[in-house]
């Protein structure tokens, strides 16, 4: 299925548009719109779409400059300038930028649905040379030598002279202020890896990645270079969004870890250890899952605000239990018919990290004067959480074992659980922000903190939607509640919720809940 999202100022062409979409035969979909590049840019980063139908004179950001952001992001956007300008001058531009069609307006449903299933044959035609057997487009003793450095960097045994020196020869450019490791894990049993493999390295090409090595056929490892950390977290999570994409045909679960920033070429190869170490677990807990090393030391210290999943009677309980009485409270609470809730890996990992509270709030009470995230930060590195979630008895012997000794545990998990004050800050903002037309995943990124590419991922990983699907939701949530309750306008609704444009709204009400919103009235109003 090929995603369509269109971009045009004007209310009536970019329904018109749309409606066009919606009603081609074969393989597509509309996954949105916006009036302006502006708001474009943040919806289509959330929705990854495959082709952009865009018009080019546009206030905020023009058709040109998003393309321009939106390629930067998506490489492997398709993309359909639909313009009242035929200026050679316009369309010179475009060429440059990779735009692959240019329609001048008015344009007809017939020759809209030609120029997109002519994209979408390109789109297949790429895939299929991907695919071809031998498809290297490097020099292969050139690739046997670069594969031979890495190995010798990831893996340690030379100096940093040694390393610059070889570096030189290859024509590498290796010498940076800071160095950061991405490392994949290509999970699926079936898996063509020799596909997968091509698919990688062409798409490395592509983004002019020349760092990389191959350690197994299902594992890659990636050296980012770059002047600080916030640039080089930026450019991992883009990398991750995109290779994602890129190879869910190949791959639909693809398991990530983003390495600690390290300022030395030396420290690379620490960096690669730690980082190798933890795909290991996260692969086997959680495959498919975007995880960054930095968040185990945040996640020992943020677990601090996590609510308690065993109840508040088993801790009071606790207070005042010897060792002795520790395995039975435990299994007291597993054996009650609230214990189903552990019957999830998440919520047993959550379970143990708000265990690692207690007994660290317990040690520090012990100890006057030690810090409680200072203790839980110790307690986090000797115990291995991620493992011990994942079997309903590992998790129970873990329990048992870490209220009794208060000195054992190490959470190493998802991102989504390190940054669960970060999301809860994000839901906290939306709802009470949501009416405001100019919310976007960009301005809520830029709320909490993150970068967008960074919130995008880990808000959708936490809460299993995207961002423009949660958004829309609470949207339409209140939206039925006013049609429920009140005799508004549907226009006055549409600008309650945020929607500057009635049509709109009765567009998405009617793709999610299957009916128009006046029809959802008269059902609920009993008009019927």
């Amino acid at each position: 299925m090929y995603q369509v999202f269109v971009v045009e100022d004007e209310l009536l062409i970019r329904q018109s548009i749309r409606n066009m979409v919606e009603n081609m035969p074969g393989p597509f979909s509309f996954c949105g719109e916006a009036s302006d590049g502006e708001m474009a840019l943040s919806m289509m980063q959330d929705l990854m779409p495959d082709i952009l139908l865009t018009d080019i004179r546009m206030p905020f950001l023009d058709g040109l400059e998003l393309i321009r952001h939106a390629k930067a992001i998506m490489p492997w956007l398709r993309v359909i300038i639909i313009s009242g300008y035929g200026d050679f001058e316009t369309a010179q531009k475009a060429i440059s930028l990779g735009v692959d069609q240019y329609l001048l307006k008015p344009v007809r449903a017939a020759e809209l649905a030609r120029v997109i299933e002519k994209v979408a044959q390109q789109i297949e035609e790429s895939k299929q040379s991907v695919s071809l057997p031998g498809g290297y487009d490097e020099d292969e003793v050139q690739h046997a030598l670069l594969q031979h450095y890495m190995q010798q960097l990831l893996y340690g045994g030379l100096d940093t002279a040694t390393l610059l020196e070889r570096a030189r020869a290859l024509k590498l450019e290796i010498v940076s202020p800071c160095y950061r490791i991405l490392l994949f894990h290509f999970g699926a049993e079936e898996l063509d890896y020799r596909s997968a493999r091509t698919a990688a390295q062409k798409l490395l090409k592509q983004q002019g990645m020349e760092l990389f090595y191959f350690a197994e056929a299902n594992q890659l490892a990636v050296l980012l270079c770059g002047a600080d950390a916030a640039a080089l977290s930026e450019q991992a999570y883009r990398f991750i969004a995109i290779l994602r994409h890129e190879m869910k045909e190949y791959c639909p679960e693809v398991t990530a870890v983003v390495g600690n920033t390290v300022q030395r070429l030396s420290a690379v190869c620490q960096a690669y250890k730690t980082a190798l170490d933890l795909i290991k677990r996260v692969w086997s807990v959680a495959a498919g899952q975007v995880v960054d090393v930095n968040d185990t030391a945040q996640i020992a210290a943020g677990m601090i605000e996590l609510d308690n999943p065993f109840g508040e009677s088993f801790r009071q309980k606790l207070q005042y239990a010897s060792a002795a009485d520790v395995p039975a409270l435990v299994d007291e609470v597993l054996d009650s018919p609230e214990g189903n809730r552990f019957g999830s890996t998440l919520m047993r990992y959550y379970a143990l990290l708000d265990l690692l509270k207690m007994a660290a709030a317990q040690l520090s009470r012990q100890t006057p004067g030690t810090d409680e995230k200072d203790i839980a930060a110790r307690l986090s590195e000797q115990h291995d959480i991620f493992a011990a979630s994942g079997r309903m008895d590992s998790f129970r012997q873990t329990a048992v074992e870490l209220l009794r000794q208060a000195a054992c545990m190490k959470p190493d998990h998802l991102a989504g659980v390190k940054n669960s004050h970060v999301i809860s800050k994000a839901e906290k903002y939306v709802a009470e922000n949501f009416c405001d037309p100019n919310i976007s995943l960009i301005s809520v990124a830029k709320y909490v903190g993150l970068s967008s590419a960074h919130f995008s991922t880990v808000f959708s990983q936490t809460l299993g939607r995207s961002f423009i699907n949660y958004l829309t939701a609470m949207r339409i949530q209140r939206a039925k509640e006013l049609l429920a309750t009140t005799n508004m306008k549907l226009s006055s609704i549409a600008m309650e919720i945020g929607y500057n444009e009635p049509n709109y709204f009765s567009h998405v009400f009617r793709k999610l809940e299957g009916i128009t919103p006046k029809e959802y009235r008269n059902r609920v109003q009993g008009n019927q």
